[in-house]
């Protein structure tokens, strides 16, 4: 019988010292390829921490930070980082017609391939309304957001809740794929 954990975020505070130097004080990353964390649901990130330590996320830098964390330190760093704030992306003004499909995408997704409307998941703003293993997009890095949707269209990337990421992804182009994160990681930010 499991017992739950109820997650302590003080404690997650203090086993996040090898997080710091990739995704920043706070979870708050600075580098673009490297997700932020502050703000994310804590379930989502015990989640990612526990797929990374199979290998229902395969991640060679990732496997190796988490061979240490137990089920009940993955609760708690995900609390700690649940209770952080996010910085506010800053807008890439040369990016207007991106965004403007972006937009199209986001709210309306793409009737001639198939692809839904991302809001339906992840909500108007970014934070979907109630979390199943759906991240908070909003002020995240473009470039993650990218990179991770390329994984889920190349099949690099399978951990997602009955596969539904590659199945919307796959009919997606690059330029769709960019346009779609740029506008989700902006969200929050005046457009």
């Amino acid at each position: 019988m499991a017992i739950a954990v109820q997650a302590d975020a003080k404690i997650g505070q203090s086993k996040v010292a090898t997080c710091i130097g990739c995704h920043g004080l706070g979870g708050n990353s600075m580098v673009p390829n490297f997700p932020a964390l502050a703000g994310q649901d804590a379930a989502y990130i015990a989640k990612q921490l526990k797929d990374f330590k199979g290998s229902s996320r395969p991640s060679a830098i990732m496997a190796g930070m988490v061979a240490s964390i137990s089920t009940v330190d993955a609760t708690h760093i995900g609390a700690y980082y649940a209770q952080q704030t996010r910085n506010a992306i800053n807008k890439d003004k040369t990016k207007a017609a991106v965004l403007a499909l972006g937009k199209k995408l986001y709210e309306n997704g793409n009737p001639e391939t198939g692809q839904a409307a991302c809001f339906t998941c992840h909500g108007k703003d970014g934070k979907p309304l109630q979390n199943f293993g759906i991240p908070i997009l909003k002020n995240q890095h473009p470039q993650y957001i990218i990179t991770t949707l390329k994984l889920f269209k190349d099949k690099g990337r399978t951990n997602d809740r009955e596969r539904a990421m590659s199945r919307i992804i796959a009919t997606m182009s690059d330029e769709e794929i960019e346009a779609v994160s740029y506008y989700s990681s902006y969200l929050s930010t005046d457009l």
